[in-house]
């Protein structure tokens, strides 16, 4: 299960109506990448078959099944930092992250 901050969800559903984004989901999704090796990208999209969904803070979030383990577990939060606003992944199965918090290993 995927949690979302009450402040997460705020902004997650002002992009969606910014972006026009209506019965799309709030997808999640792990490449491998940034400095610790695997990073998180996200957006909205339509629900495929094979899709993990689950629902936090009334915004339904999406992950494809292979990530699914992976994510398990995260909290997504909303900063604002010196270096701006952003997401912040909380994941409890990292072994290290980034400074940024954007980039992790398992």
């Amino acid at each position: 299960m995927i949690n979302l901050t009450d402040k997460a969800a705020g902004e997650i559903k002002k992009l969606q109506e910014r972006m026009q984004a209506h019965g799309k989901g709030f997808r999640i999704e792990i490449v491998r990448g940034g400095c610790q090796g695997y990073s998180y990208e996200f957006g909205f999209d339509d629900e495929q078959e094979d899709d993990h969904k689950s629902v936090s803070n009334d915004v339904t979030l999406l992950t494809r099944a292979d990530v699914a383990e992976m994510v398990d577990g995260i909290t997504i939060d909303f900063e604002s930092q010196m270096a701006g606003d952003m997401f912040v992944f909380k994941n409890p199965k990292a072994a290290t992250t980034c400074g940024c918090g954007n980039s992790f290993a398992m």
